[in-house]
């Protein structure tokens, strides 16, 4: 079952809801200074997650030439015009603002480089932690965005929903067949996005992370490749 993606989905929910009704009593000094924390604890899950990496070569690897090709496809961008087209004619705010705060908040929940780390880290292993950590981090985060853009960031955990379901039961399909080191691998390159994360939410430095998706497709066959290179080494040494 996947109980990370359902609760994820839910505190995004909850999140809006509860920012668009509690907006006019929080401070906006506040919601900016809250921001800062939310990256902070961002980064800090990353770092955990890069702890586990077994083999940290096919790793960066991935992150690099990843980044590398989604920045030449200009994934992020991309990313950004699919939703706003579906989002078109969504009311955003009770301030006027325009679709593109909307698009960034909808982009941030349903095709960030963590999100979608979390969804298969929970497919491929069972393990929901990171999206149970991310859960408490979209909350705070829908909160502070519906402070501003009303209780519409709470619909965005509809199609938040249905992406994160197709990703979980992709990843179950496959996890049967990787071993550990892949699957720690992965780990380790969603650990990397999510510091990425945490450095553009607390408004530190701004980096694409969208361009970094296509990383958490290559580290899989990567480590393999780099496991299967060991092997061979070892095999002719001795």
């Amino acid at each position: 079952m996947p109980v990370g993606v359902t609760v994820n989905c839910l505190a995004v929910l909850t999140g809006g809801i509860l920012g668009g009704w509690l907006g006019r009593y929080i401070p906006i000094k506040t919601t900016e200074r809250m921001m800062g924390v939310l990256g902070l604890c961002s980064f800090s899950i990353g770092v955990l997650n890069l702890m586990k990496v077994e083999s940290a070569p096919p790793v960066i690897l991935a992150v690099l030439l990843g980044y590398f090709l989604g920045d030449l496809a200009d994934l992020e961008k991309r990313i950004a015009w699919i939703f706003g087209k579906i989002f078109k004619k969504v009311p955003v705010g009770k301030s006027g603002l325009d679709m593109d705060a909307f698009v960034m908040a909808v982009v941030l929940f349903c095709a960030s480089g963590f999100g979608i780390f979390g969804v298969l880290t929970e497919g491929l292993s069972g393990d929901s932690s990171v999206l149970l950590s991310k859960s408490f981090l979209d909350f705070f985060t829908a909160l502070i965005f519906a402070v501003t853009m009303g209780m519409v960031i709470g619909l965005i955990a509809v199609p938040q929903y249905l992406i994160f379901l197709l990703l979980f039961v992709a990843a179950r399909a496959v996890g049967g067949y990787l071993a550990q080191e892949e699957i720690t691998a992965f780990v380790a390159c969603g650990g990397i996005l999510t510091m990425a994360a945490g450095l553009r939410v607390a408004q530190i430095k701004y980096i694409a992370i969208g361009n970094m998706v296509p990383a958490l497709i290559l580290v899989i066959p990567l480590s393999y490749w780099w496991r299967s290179l060991g092997s061979v080494s070892y095999t002719h040494l001795t």
